[in-house]
């Protein structure tokens, strides 16, 4: 059995990327593989801005980094839909705070 040596909270993309790291320099087990796949196509924000929108949300925003991840692996395009991910936050947003964070959300998603 493997010894967990640290955790982590990471989003999709940041997996998608280093399995794509991984895959470069050695073959996938099968589970990695799929996970792989799964990332490929679940990811919703560019991978190379995931740091950066992290911070908006964590920092700017003051959303615990749990919602933060949740939040870039789902991509709300709407407040209505933002609004169902923060609901165990305990601060109030308002309407235009949020409509903040969807704007600001757009710029890093992926066009699907």
């Amino acid at each position: 059995m493997l010894e967990v040596i640290s955790e982590k909270l990471i989003t999709i993309a940041e997996v998608k990327k280093i399995l794509e790291e991984k895959a470069k320099n050695s073959e996938l087990d099968s589970i990695q593989t799929i996970t792989l796949e799964y990332a490929r196509t679940f990811t919703k924000i560019n991978e190379e801005r995931v740091e950066e929108a992290k911070k908006f949300l964590i920092e700017e925003k003051g959303l615990p980094e749990e919602i933060a991840i949740q939040i870039l692996n789902i991509m709300p395009k709407s407040i209505e839909e933002l609004r169902t991910i923060l609901a165990p936050v305990e601060r109030v947003f308002t309407t235009e705070e949020l409509k903040e964070i969807v704007e600001k959300l757009d710029e890093y998603r992926i066009v699907d």
